[in-house]
């Protein structure tokens, strides 16, 4: 007689921010290809359940089925139907963070009406490592993904394992030492922002809730990361040795990026990057819930007015304003945008912009990104250099890693504080630099392909790293 076969089940729990969400999402279009007879659930709150069931239609991905739990975003002092990072400014996450952990009881109550004989595995966010609680009691394998790079999760684990007395060295407190980080690599203080996390009450709830993080992060069975092996030797050296004490493997299973149909409301972006010569465009955005000062945004538009090159900026209001609200054109020089458009030199993009398809297009040469990974990964994948202007949390870290270990990157200017600088000059010169007819241009344009063929080859039939790893972890967790 034949033995029936287990049935498999694959709970995913994203993190509502959007990065984190994208992961998620290619992890399942990943699971629903390598395990075709599994089940693959999305878990989430009602509103981000519903966004990321609209998505996966629109990719006609009908075989992930959905959970929604129970959300009230007003009972933690949220407003009204706020139930991702989304709609609220960078120093109230804390507050989202700590309402997903009262979700607890109802995802254990998801997880206990699953038993039926099969093999259940949580793949959850790291922002919701908790979920570990529940997959212990209820016999699920657990693990953590995470979606920023190795590099700049191994350095964040580090600086949180110290909150809030963080190594300071003696020159003035400007140098952080932490023995964890590999020889040669130093970091300075303008490396760590925002600078809430580092006083105050937000601080110290910040603090216990990354310490609560880490501690269940010690307790799963494996961590998946956002990256490829051949890439991130030193990140991925440092993530296993912080784990290694709780004997948790690390597979790196990246790049995890969106496909380049993200929306077809950008008709008017792409036929402007049709009228342009190949490989000419500056694309210029800081991520969806960044933004720099007003005085930076001056700095930069007259930094490209001198260079002439032609750019695509997606642009939100400066930092003290709503992010989300109606663009001033008081926050630019008087008639920079009316320049732009009749020299056919540029255009601005207000809000959400076409990323991958601009990143993808053949007349972009280069992006000048605040280095979010999920930017990093696309902007690789792609094959377009970067300038870096890195923001808050690990883009410092990202940006070391592809100015010094990748050669694919320049970094222009840093944080966006009040006091934070930035000279016309010197974007002027950056942006010759990296998209000009020079040396260091052409040497770029080839370590940017040489990362972009290792991560083509991540996923290849035969030998891809990132294909063998995800293989290793579905065996591991008994779903393969």
């Amino acid at each position: 007689m034949g033995t029936t076969k287990r049935a498999k089940h694959v709970v995913l729990f994203p993190f509502p921010g959007q990065g984190h969400l994208a992961s998620f999402l290619a992890i399942s279009r990943l699971l629903i290809r390598e395990l075709p007879d599994a089940t693959v659930t999305l878990v989430s709150t009602p509103r981000n359940v519903a966004a990321m069931r609209s998505s996966l239609a629109a990719e006609h991905y009908s075989s992930i089925s959905f959970h929604a739990l129970p959300f009230v975003p007003a009972d933690h002092g949220l407003p009204a139907g706020c139930e991702s990072t989304s709609s609220l400014p960078v120093p109230a996450f804390i507050t989202l963070f700590e309402a997903f952990e009262t979700v607890e009881p109802a995802f254990d109550a998801y997880l206990s009406g699953l038993r039926g004989g099969g093999d259940v595995c949580v793949v959850a966010d790291v922002f919701v490592a908790w979920t570990v609680c529940a997959a212990r009691r209820r016999g699920c394998a657990h693990a953590v993904a995470v979606s920023c790079g190795a590099l700049g999760t191994a350095i964040f684990h580090a600086l949180w394992s110290y909150m809030p007395a963080l190594p300071f060295g003696s020159d003035n407190g400007g140098t952080l030492l932490l023995p964890e980080l590999p020889p040669g690599m130093a970091l300075e203080r303008s490396q760590l922002s925002p600078a809430f996390l580092f006083r105050g009450e937000l601080s110290d709830r910040w603090t216990a809730f990354y310490h609560r993080i880490m501690r269940h992060g010690h307790r799963t069975d494996a961590v998946l990361a956002n990256t490829v092996e051949e890439l991130e030797p030193t990140g991925l050296a440092m993530m296993r040795r912080a784990l290694a004490n709780d004997k948790v493997p690390v597979w790196p299973v990246g790049p995890l990026v969106r496909g380049d149909n993200d929306s077809d409301d950008d008709d008017g972006v792409l036929r402007w990057l049709d009228s342009q010569a190949p490989s000419s465009v500056l694309y210029i955005s800081f991520g969806s819930q960044n933004t720099v000062q007003a005085h930076q945004m001056t700095e930069l538009a007259a930094a490209l007015e001198d260079t002439g090159r032609p750019f695509v900026w997606a642009i939100r209001p400066p930092v003290g304003s709503d992010i989300a609200g109606a663009f001033r054109d008081e926050w630019l020089p008087e008639g920079f945008e009316a320049r732009a458009r009749s020299g056919n030199r540029g255009i601005l993009v207000r809000g959400w912009a076409p990323q991958v398809r601009i990143l993808s297009h053949a007349s972009t040469g280069a992006f000048l990104s605040h280095c979010g990974w999920n930017s990093v990964l696309e902007s690789m994948a792609h094959g377009v250099p970067v300038i870096g202007w890195p923001l808050a949390a690990e883009q410092f870290y990202n940006v070391t890693l592809l100015a010094e270990e990748w050669g694919v990157c320049v970094e222009v200017a840093r944080g966006n504080l009040p006091s934070s600088r930035v000279e016309r000059a010197k974007v002027a010169e950056v942006v010759e630099t990296v998209m000009g007819d020079t040396p260091e241009s052409a040497a770029m344009r080839r370590r940017v392909a040489e990362v972009q063929e290792v991560m083509r080859g991540a996923w290849a039939e035969d030998g891809g790293s990132s294909r063998a790893a995800l293989h290793e972890f579905l065996r591991a967790m008994r779903l393969k």
